[in-house]
């Protein structure tokens, strides 16, 4: 009895070694941050109206047989470039679905409305783990493409983005002079309630270790929207956030008007760490507007989709409308 005893102390301590060990490799590969130096903008703007709608089109086109019949892009046009086109980005796990009806009440102030599909999103699979292929450089190029679709739509361009999209509309408003607005709305910085330095650190280790996948039951199913997370897809969108605020040197905005939503009962995303970088573009000479529907309303995190706000769009969507306005 006494070997096994022996055998067993000994195989513990190679397995507390083990694990240690373990510990200590996921903490570096936590603390090592990541290159975003590559994710600079390459903008090719369309030149006319018509090179606005052939590139349009052709990416619906591209979407064909591969998105889910109501998950695609959409586009709806006066026909001509119009005095203001906007751009809607809908959030992680969502599709354009989400800002339809926002979309046609803009349009009918108007706009050209163009809903772009975040990539990996709307997918006929329609499965979370999709999100597990995203990476940086995917959400660099996208949100490069949307503001060069978006060029010839109209003479002011303003972009719009919810969550994983408002992390993008903020890419933009760091990276792109020829848009003239950006409306962020509970943008992805961080998740709630994480501390900064902890959601840089999951950044970094959700993007390098394999992804995770879990549904989420506290939603009923939509063809619309992926059910669940992805560690991967999450992480990636944080990373990403780092080349969408001033760099070290405290390079400004190259969008001037900017506005930030946030939800006091978000639960979703850290809205502090949003406030520091409109602080520090305020600082560098920035417009910024803030506006939060409080706490006590008790809205969820997604203030736009239909199925999530239900009647509550009646005094939601004007509120959105005069920000966007």
């Amino acid at each position: 009895m006494a070997d096994y005893r022996h055998i067993f102390k000994k195989a513990a301590k190679i397995i507390g070694l083990v694990l240690a060990g373990l510990l200590v490799v996921l903490f570096l590969i936590a603390v090592i941050p990541i290159n975003t130096s590559d994710l600079v903008s390459q903008p090719d703007p369309a030149t006319s109206y018509e090179d606005s709608v052939g590139r349009i089109q052709t990416v619906i086109a591209d979407e064909a047989g591969k998105v889910c019949d109501i998950c695609g892009t959409r586009f709806y046009t006066h026909g001509a470039r119009t005095e203001k086109a906007v751009v809607l980005v809908h959030g992680l796990t969502n599709s354009p679905r989400q800002f339809e009806e926002l979309g046609q009440m803009l349009y009918n102030d108007g706009y050209n409305v163009l809903i772009p599909r975040l990539p990996y999103h709307g997918l006929q699979t329609h499965t979370v783990s999709e999100l597990a292929n995203t990476t940086t450089k995917d959400l660099r190029l996208f949100s490069d493409q949307i503001a060069d679709m978006a060029a010839g739509l109209g003479d002011e361009i303003t972009v719009v983005g919810l969550s994983g999209g408002g992390t993008v509309a903020a890419w933009i408003a760091q990276n792109r002079s020829d848009v003239t607005k950006v409306v962020m709305i509970a943008p992805l910085y961080g998740v709630a309630p994480v501390p900064p330095l902890a959601n840089e650190m999951l950044g970094n280790l959700f993007t390098r270790i394999p992804d995770i996948t879990w549904s989420s039951s506290s939603e009923a199913p939509r063809e619309s929207v992926y059910m669940g997370w992805s560690t991967r897809g999450v992480a990636e969108y944080m990373v990403f956030s780092r080349a969408a605020k001033p760099s070290e040197e405290g390079e400004p905005s190259q969008v001037k008007d900017i506005v930030l939503v946030t939800n006091g009962n978000d639960h979703t995303v850290n809205n502090g760490m949003s406030e520091v970088v409109v602080q520090e573009w305020e600082t560098a000479g920035a417009a910024i507007t803030r506006y939060q529907f409080d706490e006590s309303l008790g809205l969820p995190h997604d203030v736009v989709d239909m199925a999530s706000i239900g009647d509550k769009s009646q005094w939601i969507y004007p509120i959105l409308i005069g920000l966007i306005e």
